[in-house]
């Protein structure tokens, strides 16, 4: 089974080098930087797995997520953001998303969640 990420990151630097992370941990990743990018990826194509920035162009992430979800409510979303805050923590968390990532924890964290959130998404579709 492929495990196909869709990675929505709007820092081309950022997106290039966890694109690469990502890859050489076997995923086949789909990097997009914009919001309806990747509602139309989620409506169009499979997808394991959601990495999703909050800081995303053209649209705000907590548009993104419920629509997301609409069309797909298994598939696990992981967020990711610059900074940390009370206020930021809470609203991702209120979204019931499988994962939170702070980008300055680095990425072994993030490649952990990604590994659980493909095994979780196989397990669903058995």
């Amino acid at each position: 089974m492929e495990k196909n990420i869709l990675l929505v990151e709007p820092d081309p630097h950022t997106s290039k080098r966890l694109n690469a992370v990502l890859r050489k941990e076997k995923f086949k990743v789909n990097p997009v930087e914009r919001g309806s990018e990747a509602i139309r990826c989620v409506q169009q194509e499979h997808v394991s797995v959601l990495i999703l920035d909050t800081g995303i162009k053209d649209m705000n992430w907590e548009e993104v997520v419920p629509i997301v979800k609409g069309f797909n409510p298994g598939l696990s979303i992981i967020m990711t953001s610059v900074t940390n805050t009370p206020e930021l923590e809470s609203a991702i968390l209120h979204h019931k998303v499988f994962y939170y990532h702070v980008k300055s924890f680095g990425n072994d964290e993030l490649v952990l969640a990604v590994r659980n959130a493909v095994e979780r998404h196989a397990q669903q579709e058995k």
